[in-house]
This record gives C-alpha cells, structure tokens and sequence, in this order.
C-alpha cells in the first residue's frame, strides 16, 4: 500500500475519442479497446487529444481498464486519507436514509458513492466487504482501516467469490472481533437471519427492502406464494402484512430450512403455512394465489442479448401468470443488468397480456443505499414491479 500522496509519481494516459464520452458525462469505467493498459492497482490520468486531464481512476486488470475515481486531476492526499473522506460521507447520508428499526443495509456501493469495485454491507456492527476490482488488492489495507474507522464497526469480514479477482470461496476476518456464522438482523423492526460466511451475496439481498415493506402493506388476507424465495424475506414480509398463509419455494433446501427460522423468529409458527424446495420452473400452486412475489436470478449473463434476456422474462411471466387470482397481484423482479427497465417492462407485458388484462400499480429501481452514479448506465440493475389482475 502506498504511504505517499496519489499524485506522487502519477501516469497520464491518453483516452481515445470514443472513451472520452462516456468518461466525461460520468461513466466509472474505461474499457481496454484503444488505451494503453496500466499497471493494477496504479493510479493514472487521463487526457484528450490535447493533454488536458478529464479524469482520474485506478488501474484495473480484466476488461475494465481504469476504475473512475474523479472527473479532475488526481487531489494531492493520501489514499487513505481519500477511502476516509469517502466512506464516512457515504455512511453519514445512510443513517438519513434507512427507515426506523433497521440495521442492515447497503454501506458502500460502488461507483455511486465513487469508489468504483468496492462494495460493503452493514450487518449490526458488521461490515461485510466485497471486492470486485483487482486494482483495490493493492490497497486493502486502507480500505479495511477506512471501513474500520466506522463508529458502528466492530469487525469487518470479507466475502470471496468474485472470480477475476479472488478466485474462490468463502471468508475472511480482517479486522476485530470473530463473527458469529449466524446473525440476526433487524428491518423495519422485522428479525432477518444473516448468514455472512455463505449466504448469498454477502448474506442477504439487502437491496429488496422497500419492495419487502410494501409487499407488507399488500398482504393482508391474501393468500401468498413466493418463488426463487432464498430465506423468505418476502414470505416473512407477507406473513407480518397479515396474509392468510404463506407458500415459501426455493430450490435450495438450506435456505428453505432458514426460512421456517425466520418465521419462529418473528413469533409465527411456520407449521400454518408452507415451504417447498422445489426448482420453480417445474412448480404449480395447487390453486392460484392473491398474491404470486417472483423474484428470480438474474435469467440472462455475460454476451447473451438483451433479446434473448427480454425472452427469458416473457417465457417465466407468461407461466406464472395463470396462478393469478382475478383481483390477484403480481409482485415481480429482476435484477439483471442486461435489461433495462423499458425492456424489461415490455417482457413482463408480453408474457402476461394472454392472461386477462392487467395494470400496473407500483414499478421502481434500486433503493437509496444502493446509488447509481450518473452516467453509470450499467449500475442500474433492479427493478420491480406491482400489477394487478384486473
């Protein structure tokens, strides 16, 4: 790690035409095509055509060539000092964001609090990072102090699994006090299990938690299925909401198990609803729901088309659909990035418009604590959406 300021022994690389666009409307991405490849974990700036600097970032190592880290010169500190300044100013508008009762949610997010390939996740007093650029290897160990100088942060593990980076499973403990392999969180006063070590993501899908709340206020007396549930923070969500009974679906049988926890967590007795493992693109209700939540994978990944990514959609809706109530309400998800939200609407549209007629009551994007710098047209990844069988 380097002790000396980001400006001490800097190179300037010049960024060709079609890179200097993006750049400078906000994009925190440079590809490789047409830029000379810099060192990983080196900090550069780029220049136009005539030497002017437009930006400054860390050098990567994979398609993305260049980490944005600001649209300036390069600021004469420290790269502690600068993880720092970023870090507490992003944890200090959090507190402003999330909703009482809360102590999970999305602490650092990448590129929208400007630090591009850094993600962290607050559990409690636990700080969960991960890693998704290799040039931040270089500087670990500041970004671990910056993290830790958090006044919530009693430790900071982080999570493995991101392969052009680190290559494997699992975690680590980086700073402060052992962690439990289980915890118990709370959202809007509802009690979540949080398993750090080897949960998805870095133990929940911390980014459904407006969409839980409103599935929440949706539920009341409806009938309720949940499918591709993970841990059933939506079934829980339901249940609390007053729905009559929940059908939890999940393929994998850990995090079903899981679920039926969290309902005895929240003092509901699981035996009064059900919980199936079960691979939901072979799964019918016995009869259709009031409410039907969809939360898939993401469907479509790497060079597949956004056409091939709007089919994969359609064909799910179009299946699921028939299991709607008339007066029912659909609950659906994606968080592929492949699909932007006109599209992915329009997928949903196509595969429900065979089923009676629809309308749609509700539709947003990722929430607060998951920011999207502007320009960053590939940050935007999660969308959902109400509708109603009419």
């Amino acid at each position: 790690m380097s002790k000396g300021s980001i400006r001490q022994g800097i190179r300037k690389l010049r960024m060709s035409r079609s890179t200097l666009v993006p750049v400078s409307m906000g994009s925190p991405w440079v590809f490789r095509d047409g830029l000379t490849n810099p060192k990983c974990g080196a900090f550069v700036e780029l220049t136009d055509d005539n030497g002017r600097v437009v930006a400054w970032g860390l050098g990567d190592d994979g398609p993305i060539s260049i980490r944005v880290l600001g649209r300036q010169k390069a600021p004469d500190v420290t790269i502690s000092e600068l993880l720092k300044e970023r870090i507490s100013m992003a944890d200090e508008i959090r507190v402003r964001m999330v909703p009482p009762e809360t102590n999970c949610w999305r602490a650092i997010h990448g590129a929208g609090d400007g630090l591009p390939g850094l993600v962290v996740d607050r559990y409690g007093s636990l700080a969960v990072l991960r890693v998704y650029s290799k040039g931040w290897e270089r500087h670990l160990e500041a970004v671990v102090e910056a993290i830790a100088s958090l006044p919530w942060v009693a430790s900071v593990l982080r999570r493995y699994g991101v392969n052009r980076v680190d290559g494997r499973k699992g975690a680590d403990l980086l700073y402060g006090a052992e962690v439990p392999h289980t915890l118990v969180v709370k959202e809007e006063g509802m009690k979540l299990l949080v398993r750090p070590y080897v949960g998805q993501k870095t133990g929940l899908f911390l980014d459904q938690r407006e969409h839980r709340s409103l599935v929440r206020r949706f539920a009341a007396d409806r009938d309720v299925a949940n499918l591709f549930a993970y841990n059933g923070g939506f079934s829980i969500a339901a249940a609390l909401g007053g729905a009559t009974r929940v059908t939890t679906v999940d393929i994998a049988p850990d995090a079903i198990d899981d679920a039926r926890e969290i309902f005895r967590l929240n003092g509901l007795d699981p035996n009064r609803h059900g919980f199936e493992v079960a691979d939901v693109f072979e799964w019918t209700p016995a009869n259709p729901v009031d409410l039907l939540i969809v939360d898939p994978p993401a469907l479509t990944r790497g060079a597949r088309s956004d056409g091939a990514a709007r089919s994969a959609y359609k064909r799910l809706h179009n299946a699921l659909a028939p299991y709607v109530t008339r007066n029912g309400l659909l609950a659906t998800a994606s968080c592929s990035a492949r699909l932007p939200l006109a599209q992915w609407r329009l997928a949903v549209h196509e595969g429900i418009q065979k089923h009676g007629d629809w309308s749609w009551h509700w539709c947003s994007i990722e929430p607060p604590d998951h920011p999207t710098a502007v320009g960053h047209k590939e940050g935007h990844y999660l969308k959902f959406g109400i509708l109603r069988r009419r």
